[in-house]
């Protein structure tokens, strides 16, 4: 039986989410329809703000100015809309963020949540999946939160504060309807990935459906790192009706020409249309002032690749652009 306060706060915050007769996506500086989106790539994770691992004196994002040029420049390489994947316990700023919105000319979504068990705040082992969820949900509403991510795990099996929080995020997906996407521990090789890990990502997706998040609404994430050819567990996230995440192309944990053969059979299998990519953009070298190919890699780099291993036009467009729309709206 929920009290009369739980009410009046789950009713509070859903009434923005819920006053909408069309589905919108959530930028920091207001909500747009999903066709403002289509005029570029939209990249369902990357880095704007962070500081990581929690603590380090200093980042690169925190210089603002110069992550506006970056930002700026991702737009002019053909980028509409980024999806920042910080949150508080990354040390993001959102303030930083609403500037290179304002400032840049590209769309941002900002997400909410926490990363994985050595960053949680002390707090979590003591609350409740409801009351981390209802404290979520609180979140996204008042600061323009449009998902909820980076969700990861540190290990090959999540530990019991980590199994707490996806269910609580999951219960906030249900509060809110914003999409979810995670983190995954993958590491590379298959002889790194014994079945527990090989498979953290199905268990993952049993988590949040457990908990009630709808997998339409769901990316499984770093499924690009698992170095399996066949794409077996990619398929399978798909075939659930979860999108998969090839978030961190550029990154050679493993080599991009490996993750094309896995994309090319997960194309082959019909689910082009479940699939996400974008870079993880977290490091100094990746950025144009640095010499790097910017925030806007998974376009300009790996698109690219894509297009030269024979992926049509067409369907590059639906997996850089109409995909994640899809994914983003509610």
């Amino acid at each position: 039986m929920i009290c009369r306060r739980e009410f009046l706060i789950s009713t509070a915050g859903l009434a923005l989410y819920q006053s909408a007769s069309k589905p919108v996506i959530r930028t920091l500086l207001k909500d747009v329809p999903p066709e403002a989106l289509s005029s570029g790539a939209v990249l369902f994770h990357e880095h704007l703000s962070m500081r990581y691992p929690p603590g380090t004196p200093a980042h690169f994002t925190d210089d603002v100015a110069l992550m506006i040029e970056e930002t700026r420049a991702a737009g002019k390489d053909g980028v509409s809309c980024i999806v920042d994947g910080g949150h508080p316990d990354m040390e993001r700023n959102l303030d930083a963020l609403k500037r290179i919105a304002n400032e840049s000319g590209v769309h941002i979504v900002a997400s909410g949540g926490y990363y994985m068990q050595r960053t949680y705040p002390q707090d979590i082992a003591s609350r409740s999946a409801d009351q981390i969820a209802e404290d979520l949900a609180r979140e996204a509403t008042a600061n323009r939160l449009g998902a909820f991510g980076e969700i990861g795990q540190q290990g090959g099996e999540l530990t019991a504060d980590e199994r707490k929080v996806f269910a609580a995020v999951a219960k906030a997906q249900v509060r809110t309807g914003l999409p979810i996407f995670t983190h995954n521990a993958y590491t590379g090789t298959r002889a790194a990935n014994p079945p527990v890990r090989r498979e953290a990502a199905l268990r993952q997706l049993d988590l949040l459906e457990e908990s009630g998040a709808k997998p339409q609404k769901i990316a499984i994430g770093h499924v690009c790192c698992l170095d399996e050819p066949t794409a077996d567990i990619a398929k399978q996230i798909a075939k659930r009706g979860a999108f998969v995440g090839f978030d961190r192309v550029t990154i050679p944990i493993v080599p991009d020409a490996k993750r094309v053969t896995m994309i090319l059979a997960l194309l082959d299998a019909g689910y082009a249309g479940k699939l996400l990519l974008s870079s993880d953009f977290s490091s100094a070298r990746a950025l144009k002032k640095n010499g790097g190919a910017g925030v806007a890699q998974t376009v300009t780099v790996f698109g690219k690749m894509l297009t030269d291993a024979g992926v049509k036009p067409d369907t590059l467009h639906s997996i850089l652009v109409d995909n994640p729309i899809r994914f983003l709206s509610f």
